[in-house]
């Protein structure tokens, strides 16, 4: 059985850890291998023993050994080489009790925690990428393109491009890109392509469906904001479309600091009586999605939008929900004219916002749309498939 130390830079009690890291490791370990699974937590997580015991014992049902670390957030970058040396360090100590064939590093800071452990270790190393984050920080307005973060960020990434002994990318045309790096290239470094997939059978098509008045719009957004998450330019869009005459209303599910969200909220325009915060435990998003007719997700365009993978996409379709998202992000542009469930908006003027809600009251008379959203969902976000290319990639190392 292969023996696969698995560190991710998320904590398995967060959104991200519950939706994209338990049911991946789980159904890897179905498959065949032994995984032990790092993860961060955040402090206040750590003291949520209940919640911390409910994941352990999920965990525990495949044999999967957890060993969650400590995240530590300020100061941003001794916390960070903190992180690093405290993960190489609790991977070693792992190692005299179980020898890994692969170090699989998820998530930037993962792949060089990973990478570092691989080569001490002398296992085989998989980076799964989680998007391009250098050219994410320049497109969330936290670095300036070729300032000194950035480049050192890019020389890091390409190290562990070079190191790798397999690449995982989100998406599709990520994969063409990391395929024709020089040093991939050159090494011929197996790529695979796995999306942040969907728990399809949590999130599934309601028997019921919710009835909606003529006249409304319901929307809804969930997950992160700020930086590359343009939440004002949603609250514009919604705005606008009020202002001419549409019924509409938008729910954002987010944990996010209010005091940001009501400013970008503000800077938008859209009045505080049509929009509204809240949160929902994560086994309670599925069928909370479905008392609303759309879902939203607007990403700041730049340099690193085609190399990420929304969850919150194949969410919205895996319950039927058509999507409004700005161009260029992924494959989504693709699968959108493919499996016509949503509509895109090109840039941020009043005409094409209009153009877009005028596209999605189409949608919305269509009684195949919820079936075809729910195909596109299984067809790219389902995590079945992804997990076995996943763990052919394991199984080539022994050949």
């Amino acid at each position: 059985m292969l023996k696969v130390l698995y560190i991710v830079y998320w904590g398995a009690l967060e959104q991200l850890g519950q939706s994209l890291v338990i049911p991946a490791v789980k159904k890897l370990s179905k498959m065949g291998a032994d995984i032990t699974l790092v993860t961060f937590e955040k402090p206040k997580d750590l003291e949520r023993e209940d919640e911390m015991n409910r994941v352990r014992n999920i965990l525990t049902e495949d044999k999967i050994d957890w060993i969650p670390l400590k995240y530590h957030k300020t100061p941003t970058i001794p916390a960070t080489l903190f992180d690093l040396t405290h993960g190489i360090t609790k991977g070693l100590q792992k190692r005299l009790k179980k020898r890994f064939d692969v170090v699989h590093g998820r998530t930037f800071v993962g792949g060089l925690i990973g990478s570092a452990l691989a080569s001490l270790i002398r296992a085989k190393f998989v980076y799964h990428n989680e998007g391009f984050y250098p050219d994410e920080q320049v497109d969330g307005g936290f670095w300036a393109e070729n300032s000194r973060p950035h480049r050192i960020a890019k020389k890091l990434e390409n190290l562990m491009y070079s190191k790798s002994d397999g690449v995982i990318a989100l998406s599709h045309r990520a994969k063409k890109v990391i395929e024709n790096y020089p040093k991939v290239k050159k090494k011929q470094t197996p790529v695979i392509f796995v999306p942040s997939c969907v728990d399809l059978e949590r999130f599934d098509l309601p028997d019921n469906k919710t009835e909606f008045t003529k006249d409304e719009i319901k929307l809804v957004y969930i997950g992160s904001i700020g930086g590359r998450y343009i939440l004002d330019k949603i609250s514009r869009f919604v705005s606008v479309i009020r202002s001419a005459g549409y019924n509409a209303t938008l729910q954002i599910f987010s944990r996010a600091d209010k005091q940001l969200v009501n400013k970008m909220m503000a800077d938008g325009g859209l009045e505080k009586e049509f929009w509204n915060q809240d949160a929902v435990p994560y086994i309670e998003m599925p069928k909370t999605l479905t008392n609303y007719q759309a879902g939203l997700f607007f990403l700041a365009q730049g340099i690193s939008e085609h190399g990420c993978s929304p969850t919150k996409i194949g969410e919205y379709w895996a319950v039927g929900l058509p999507i409004i998202t700005t161009s260029n992000v992924s494959d989504t542009d693709d699968l959108i004219a493919d499996y016509a469930t949503g509509v895109t908006i090109k840039s941020h003027s009043e005409e094409e916002y209009l153009e877009a809600i005028e596209g999605l009251k189409i949608l919305l008379e269509d009684k195949g749309l919820a079936l075809r959203c729910r195909k596109a969902a299984v067809n790219h976000y389902a995590l079945e498939p992804a997990c076995e290319r996943q763990f052919s990639l394991y199984q080539s190392f022994k050949k």
